[in-house]
This record gives C-alpha cells, sequence and structure tokens, in this order.
C-alpha cells in the first residue's frame, strides 16, 4: 500500500551495479522503482505492474534485451510501455535500427550522461500520467454516455424502457418475425380510472403505484417478452415469437394478476387495466399500424366497461373482416377506375323544369360488385382517403360537364357533396381554383354540400372557407337539415344558398307521424324568410308532393322523377321528360304510384343467406361437428372465447379444445383466417347467384 499512487518504473540490467545506478539518478518520491536482472524477471513484474516507461539494457546473457522487448511489445497489455534501450557506445548503427524495429522508443549510451537520462525518464513520465488523466476523463465520459443513453431510452420513474427504445425494439421484432415467418404479440395495456388515483391522493402517490405496476408486469411476463412505459398510466408489451392464442394467454394472465391488491404504505389499492392486443403480420405489417391497431383494440376495451381485453380482429366478425379488407382496396379504387358517378335529377316544382342534379359516388368493387356509398365512406374518411377521392369526384364532374356541353346540351348545376375534412384544410379553396381553371367551368355550375356535423366544433374556420366558396360564384347547400342540431344560428351565421331537408321527415309527411308537416313547414317558411330556397330529398309519391308544393317547396329530389342515373341515361332521362313534361307530368310518371322507398340500389354487407349458405358448406366441406359448427357460428360473430362459453354454456377450456380442432380441420392458423375463408366461400357463392 505504501506505493499505491506512485509511478511505477522498470529497470532491465544484469549487472547490480548498473542498476544501482541507475536508481540513484532517476529516484524521486512519486516513483516506485522496480528491478530486474534479466529478461525472463522483467516479463514476471510486466504480468504484475502497469509501468509508466522501461529502462531495458541490451546485451545481457540468456533473453537480450531485444528479444526482451519483442515479447512486451506482442502482448496486447504491455504493447504500448515506452522502452528505453541502455547500450555500450561502440554499438553499430545495424543493431540500433534493431532496436526500432522491435520497439524501443530511444537510447541511452554508457555510459550516461544522468542529466539526460532524467529528463527522459520524467518526460516519459508526464507523457504516462497524461495518458492515465485522459483515460480517466474518457472513462468519466463513456459512464456519462451510459447514464445519458440510459435515461435517453429509459422511463426516468419506473426504469422500464420508453417509448424511444420501444419503437427501436418494435422495428427490429417485426424484421425478426418477418425474417423467420413468425408472429408477434403487442399488448396495449391502459390503466383505469388512474387519474382519480392522481387527483385524489396526490401525483406522489400515482407514481409510487407507477412502479408497481412496472415490477409486476415485468414478473407476469416471459422471459424474451419486452415491457416498455409508454408514457403516462399507458404501458406495452411485445411478444416474440407468439400468435393470437399466446398473446390472449398472456393478457388473462395479466388481469388476473390485477386482482391482487397493490400495498403501499398504509393503503390498499385495487387497480383494474383494460387491454388492446394486435398480431403481427395479421393486425399489420409495419410498427406504425400494428401499434394503432393495438390502441384501437384499447379504446374498445375501455368503451365496453374496462377491466377486459380487446383483441384488434376479435371481436372480428364477416362484417368488421370486410371492412378491414375494404381498407387496402379503397386505395386501389381511383388507380383501377373502380369508382363513377350516377346523377339523380332536381326538379323545380312550379315550372317543372330540371334545374340542377346531385352527383352521387359509386364504387363498384372487381370481386363485390357494387358497394354502397354508406358502407365506404365512412371507412375512406377516417382513413383520410376522403380527400382524394372528393377531388376526383371534382375533376369528373367537370369532365361530365364539359361532355354534356359539347353533346348540345344546357349547361346545368350540379352539386357535389363534400366531406367535412375540407372545410379545415389549408389549400383548399386553390384546389378547387385550380381544378375548376384546368376544366374551364364556371363556378355557377358548381354546388357545394355541406352537412352541419362538419360546420361542429370547426365554426370560425368553416365559415370562412365557406365565405371564400361563395364569392367565387359557388352555390352552397346545407344538407340533411333536421337530422343534426338544425341550428338557426348556423342559417344566420353561414353562406347558403338552399336547405335540403332530410329524407326522415319527407317519408314521413302524408303520415304526419312525429309532425313531420309541422316541422317541414316550419323548415320552408323559414328559409323563404332568409331567402333560402329549399330542395325536399327522397319525395317519393304523389301525396308527399303534393303538399311540398302546398309548402311552397323550390325543388324535389327522389324517385317520383327518377332514381341515381349514369351519364348516357341521364341524357336519356332529360329527352324523354321534356317531351312528356306538362302540369301532370308526375303523374305518368311510374315512379309515383311507388307505396314504399324502393329498395337502395346497393346491398349493404354481407347477405345473411348467403353467409348461413357458406357457414354451412364449410361444415360439410371440413366434417365439422355439430357442436363445432355452433362454436364456429360465433367465431364468425365476433365473439371472445369467453363470450363463446357464456353462450353455449360450456367452460372456456372445451371452446379453446373446440376452436384448434376445427381451425385444424380448416387447415388455418388463426380466427381471422377462418372468417377469411367464410368470406371467400360467400364471394363465390355471391359470383354464382350473380
Amino acid at each position: 500500500m505504501e506505493n499505491e499512487g506512485k509511478v511505477n518504473i522498470l529497470l532491465v540490467d544484469d549487472r547490480p551495479e548498473n542498476l544501482l545506478a541507475l536508481e540513484a539518478i532517476i529516484e524521486r518520491e512519486e516513483y516506485h522503482l522496480i528491478k530486474a536482472q534479466s529478461g525472463e524477471e522483467a516479463l514476471k513484474h510486466l504480468l504484475k505492474y502497469d509501468f509508466a516507461v522501461i529502462l531495458l539494457d541490451v546485451q545481457m546473457p540468456g533473453m537480450d534485451g531485444f528479444s526482451t522487448a519483442k515479447i512486451i511489445k506482442a502482448r496486447e497489455k504491455t504493447k504500448n510501455i515506452p522502452i528505453l534501450f541502455i547500450t555500450a557506445n561502440n554499438m553499430d548503427s545495424e543493431h540500433i535500427f534493431m532496436g526500432y524495429s522491435v520497439g524501443a522508443i530511444d537510447y541511452i549510451l554508457k555510459p550516461f550522461d544522468p542529466m539526460i537520462l532524467k529528463s527522459k525518464v520524467e518526460r516519459f513520465v508526464e507523457m504516462y500520467r497524461l495518458r492515465q488523466q485522459l483515460q480517466a476523463q474518457t472513462n468519466a465520459l463513456e459512464e456519462k454516455n451510459k447514464v445519458i443513453e440510459h435515461m435517453a431510452f429509459h422511463d426516468g420513474l419506473t426504469g422500464l424502457p420508453n417509448r424511444r427504445m420501444l419503437n427501436e425494439q418494435l422495428v427490429t421484432n417485426i424484421h425478426r418475425a418477418k425474417a423467420a415467418n413468425k408472429s408477434l404479440g403487442i399488448l396495449f395495456i391502459d390503466l383505469d380510472r388512474f387519474k382519480y388515483v392522481n387527483d385524489s391522493l396526490g401525483h406522489l402517490m400515482g407514481d409510487r403505484i407507477l412502479i408497481e405496476v412496472s415490477k409486476r408486469l415485468s414478473s407476469i411476463v416471459r422471459e424474451g417478452d419486452f415491457v416498455a412505459r409508454a408514457g403516462g398510466d399507458e404501458f406495452i408489451i411485445l411478444l416474440p415469437n407468439t400468435d393470437r392464442e399466446g398473446s390472449l394467454e398472456v393478457a388473462e394472465n395479466i388481469l388476473h394478476a390485477f386482482k391482487a391488491p397493490f400495498l403501499i404504505n398504509q393503503y390498499e389499492f385495487y387497480i383494474t387495466t383494460s387491454i388492446g392486443l394486435a398480431v403481427f403480420p395479421y393486425d399489420g405489417d409495419d410498427s406504425n399500424t400494428i401499434i394503432k391497431n393495438a390502441d384501437a383494440a384499447l379504446y374498445r376495451a375501455k368503451e365496453q366497461g374496462k377491466n377486459k381485453y380487446k383483441v384488434f380482429h376479435t371481436g372480428m366478425n364477416i362484417q368488421s373482416y370486410r371492412t378491414f379488407l375494404m381498407q387496402n382496396d379503397l386505395r386501389k379504387a381511383i388507380a383501377r377506375n373502380e369508382f363513377s358517378l350516377v346523377y339523380q335529377p332536381r326538379v323545380h316544382i312550379e315550372s317543372g323544369k330540371v334545374m340542377s342534379a346531385e352527383a352521387l359516388l359509386r364504387w363498384n368493387h372487381p370481386e363485390w360488385g357494387p358497394v354502397s356509398p354508406e358502407e365506404f365512406i365512412p371507412i375512406a374518411e377516417e382513413m383520410g382517403l376522403i380527400l382524394e377521392i372528393d377531388e376526383w369526384v371534382l375533376k369528373s364532374v367537370c369532365e361530365q360537364i364539359n361532355r354534356w356541353k359539347e353533346l348540345g346540351l344546357p349547361s346545368m348545376r350540379i352539386a357535389i357533396n363534400f366531406s367535412a375534412q375540407h372545410f379545415v384544410q389549408r389549400n383548399f379553396i386553390d384546389q378547387i381554383q385550380t381544378i375548376l381553371h384546368d376544366a374551364r367551368i364556371a363556378p355557377e355550375l358548381i354546388e357545394i354540400e355541406i352537412t352541419e356535423t362538419a360546420i361542429l366544433g370547426n365554426e370560425a374556420i368553416v365559415s370562412q372557407t365557406l365565405t371564400q366558396i361563395r364569392q367565387m360564384g359557388i352555390m352552397i347547400s346545407l344538407d340533411d337539415y333536421g337530422t343534426g342540431y338544425s341550428s338557426l344560428t348556423y342559417l344566420k351565421k353561414f353562406p347558403f344558398d338552399t336547405i335540403k331537408i332530410d329524407h326522415s321527415f319527407i317519408q314521413d309527411l302524408a303520415s304526419n307521424e312525429n309532425n313531420s308537416r309541422v316541422i317541414v313547414e316550419s323548415i320552408i317558411w323559414l328559409a323563404r324568410q332568409l331567402n333560402m330556397k329549399v330542395i325536399a330529398e327522397g319525395v317519393e309519391r304523389l301525396d308527399q308532393l303534393k303538399l311540398l308544393t302546398e309548402f311552397q317547396c323550390n325543388e324535389v329530389q327522389g324517385y317520383i322523377y327518377s332514381k341515381p342515373l349514369k351519364p348516357e341515361d341521364f341524357i336519356k332521362f332529360l329527352s324523354a321528360y321534356g317531351e312528356q313534361r306538362a302540369a301532370e307530368q308526375p303523374k305518368t310518371n311510374a315512379a309515383v304510384e311507388h307505396t314504399s322507398k324502393p329498395k337502395p340500389d346497393v346491398e349493404i354487407g354481407v347477405n345473411k343467406d348467403i353467409l348461413k349458405h357458406a357457414i354451412n358448406q364449410i361444415k360439410i366441406e371440413n366434417s365439422l361437428s355439430n357442436r363445432e359448427l355452433d362454436v364456429f357460428r360465433l367465431i364468425v360473430d365476433g365473439l371472445s372465447n369467453k363470450e363463446i362459453s357464456e353462450h353455449l354454456v360450456i367452460s372456456e377450456h372445451t371452446v379453446k379444445n373446440h376452436i384448434t380442432n376445427i381451425l385444424s380441420k380448416l387447415n388455418v392458423s388463426d380466427r381471422v383466417h377462418a372468417i377469411a375463408l367464410v368470406y371467400e366461400t360467400c364471394i363465390h357463392q355471391e359470383s354464382i347467384k350473380n
């Protein structure tokens, strides 16, 4: 211990008197001089000590200085120690060169000058100390970097990996799963009503609970699983090489573990949790999609009462599977030219003239055939595709107006429905102006319809946008008036030209059910006082038309005159209508005699009869037992294992066994694939039927 903190210097010479002379010249209080009388002895000391410099005699019996230096420089631990060769004055240049080649830093010639020797040793000691300082600084920096890196990738409260590290791990695990053709489970966990803990007991107690929750989650998961705190009271668990059934077991274990209270100080907390579950690659093939879908499943678990788990695709039933497929196919629909427009005429009651028409979007899916707008428009809005679709609609309407003009038809105003998302877009006005300019269409030939829901929450910006649109010369209609808030403030504040009365009021007009006559008459009177026109939608019968005429409604739209028509059929309608238009015209139109609303042009969703037939066909083809058929039907309906158990009054273990047998017989990997098989069978039967 007496030499602790001193600098070690090795003196190597076979003659004791030379070692004493060297010691006498360079000795200092801060030096620890170690002497060796042979190369072998020197090498032993090098195993024990770290030296600042080695003073090595060249000419020694046995292992000489050159051989010793060669071994020193060959060792990883000692290769950077400077060597000062001590040699006689008569050493030839060849030997001097050899010394440098084996790693000598310098030579000291005998008899050596004490001042020169002392000075050289001091310089090497200084260099050694500088190296030590640099190494210490480097080590300290590395430690700090480790701390900084840990802070960057870990949550400061719980010590769990944070969202940043989670994102990296998720991408890495997805790459591994793809390469190995394996699945990856993701659990999105949120503590129920945790806000009340913070509000009632304070954030300090809330933090203590989060720490205990993180410990419990880490103890539940399996080796190789990854637990992260995403922020607040949200945690995410990655389950490598885990399919849907395996992920469900982990989720059930978590819910079971949270039944035990958390004991903190004198408090006993019962905390429940909601879990959203998604599985790669079935519920998304990239990190953003899979997290988004797990979050969506979590939201559903919260919405349905908390303290439960929900799976992104189970709860998937046959209709939600169709929606899932629709999301993918919608992205390609424009490029594949699957969209088309139909036009429904709007007739001025007093003159009997067709004054305008509404353009309605249709989607003809290559496999499913026509898809109802009521089915695909909400999905397009949710995905953000509606902006691109609406732009296509406006361009197509402009092209159609020009085609009709080339055929010599009179110009007619066309109404277009725009999604609420447009009216908060910065470039919406510029986009409209560009399209109209490029198509050389007068703004007066375009009418934009907006619903009350598009206004809610964005009154200021929507008002500004509508004012700019109106200043361009484009007409603006308030669509579906009466079904929302029916706010009089909107009629006063926004530049509407027309109010459209929803068809639900027109249906009940003749029977006066739910006071429809009073409501419709009041809307028409109010609009007239505000210098606005009124269009009644969904007019199907003559008695409805008569009442609307009495109420002085301006225009009507509906099956009493025509269903929505393809462009070529719309031309035929105008021609035929023009020839027979007279005061009693509606009486001669076959559509007037309809006593009930016609069936929609497009059926929404999967036909129930076809679905039932498809399930029975799969039962026969795959030899499902009657009980397996019962379970299979409930899988297709989107019920979870627990719900199937309760519905059929059997244990969950029995349900699991039935599902395993069903999946094996159908030769599919999970219930989503089973639903896909049913859906494909439905599509095949639909095509045979058509």
